[in-house]
């Protein structure tokens, strides 16, 4: 989705509008504000369309010129302010969608690339292919790889491909959830890392999708996590690494090691 630019002359049009709805819009509430408050106080205040008939024109009688500029100077300020935002937000938007796109267009590269130290390939999120059914065992092995990125140095995981880098899709993940769609399938991921890893790690996750030969390819991007991530299985915490294109367990010894070199 693009945006139109909002240049110098179009955040003129914001400061002039304002300055009018200064007059026309601010102008009046300013007077229900001070009716309201009079209204209270005293028992003889006329209806609010009276009070606003007598005291609206007069800000067009010269002797209340600086009422009038006072006004159109407030508004102006609101009108430029909501120039400067909605360019800023126009700008962040833009920019937001580029890195979007590529990314979105990274994820064929890196399937034909293959596995490698910062590049998984994953069947599916929770559906077992060989079993054609749902496997809730199969969320812990994406934790395990995540988790595993987390304690290197990131990575990306893509999902609805098969080891030789060939695009399966994700119709039967999507299928297993409640709303079959892909906000649901990125929800579905960060409720994994939630649950298993820590719902602080989030953030420091994200998923974008590629239609692949038709098919969807979901690819997670992991950021190097800012503290040692363990994966709870049973009573135990075990500590999960990324060595060459493969992640690997380290035990007691070698995690506290790790862990040490890595974040202190």
């Amino acid at each position: 989705m693009s945006f139109p630019t909002i240049t110098l002359p179009l955040i003129a049009i914001y400061v002039l509008v304002g300055a009018v709805v200064g007059v026309l819009v601010i102008h009046p509430l300013n007077l229900v504000v001070i009716w309201w408050e009079l209204s209270r106080f005293s028992e003889t205040a006329p209806l609010l369309i009276e009070f606003l008939r007598a005291r609206l024109w007069l800000i067009l009688l010269p002797r209340h010129v600086d009422v009038a500029i006072a006004y159109t100077l407030v508004g102006a300020v609101v009108g430029l302010a909501f120039g400067i935002f909605t360019r800023n937000y126009m700008r962040t938007s833009e920019a937001y969608n580029s890195l979007r796109e590529e990314q979105t267009a990274l994820i064929p590269q890196l399937m034909g690339q293959g596995e490698t130290e910062r590049v998984e390939f994953k069947s599916s999120l929770r559906w077992d292919m060989k079993e054609n059914r749902v496997n809730r065992g199969l969320e812990k092995v994406i934790a395990k790889t995540i988790a595993g990125f987390f304690n290197a140095n990131g990575g990306h995981l893509l999902v609805g491909v098969n080891d030789d880098g060939e695009p399966l899709g994700l119709k039967n993940d999507l299928s297993t959830l409640r709303s079959p769609d892909l906000d649901a399938f990125e929800r579905t991921v960060n409720d994994i890392v939630s649950k298993n890893l820590g719902g602080d790690l989030c953030p420091y996750i994200h998923t974008v999708f590629a239609d692949v030969d038709a098919k969807d390819v979901a690819m997670i991007i992991i950021r190097p996590a800012p503290r040692a991530v363990y994966l709870e299985e049973g009573k135990s915490s075990i500590f999960y690494v990324r060595s060459g294109n493969s992640t690997r367990q380290l035990d007691v010894r070698e995690a506290l090691s790790y862990a040490n070199s890595r974040w202190s």
